[in-house]
């Protein structure tokens, strides 16, 4: 049983800063949920920027696996962690679109080189939020 659970686990790789999760294994709840945790975990110890999430070896994802996937991806957020997904399949971005699933806050990229390039130019040049616009000059303080 222990070589069953060790083949549906999500391995944790630290690339430049960033943690990726290659994800070649079937999605279930107890996978993602198993998953989740150990994510969470190694940014907690790591204090990585960036997470991104290789799903290119899945080949079937419903709404609730990327419900799932969503809400990790929100938590490594709120953790300080940079979130995105690569290698969604054109199928399954058409199927999740025409099931109108929400997909708001989510980055995505093509491949791990351009989320990789993404991260860096998130550090290089940081967002300002909506609730905190940025002051014209002149209202600066000096």
């Amino acid at each position: 049983m222990e070589n069953a659970a060790s083949a549906d686990r999500i391995p944790l790789q630290l690339i430049q800063g960033c943690l990726v999760a290659s994800i070649q294994v079937d999605l279930t709840d107890q996978v993602l949920s198993r998953f989740r945790g150990e994510l969470l975990e190694r940014i907690s110890g790591t204090h990585v920027h960036g997470v991104v999430l290789d799903v290119s070896g899945v080949a079937i994802m419903d709404i609730a696996d990327f419900e799932m996937l969503r809400t990790t991806m929100t938590m490594a957020s709120v953790m300080g962690a940079t979130p995105i997904i690569v290698g969604l399949k054109p199928g399954i971005v058409s199927a999740l679109v025409d099931m109108d699933v929400d997909t708001r806050n989510v980055r995505a990229a093509l491949n791990l080189d351009d989320a990789l390039s993404l991260l860096r130019h998130a550090d290089d040049h940081p967002v300002t939020t909506e609730s905190e616009p940025e002051q014209p000059a002149d209202e600066r303080d000096e």
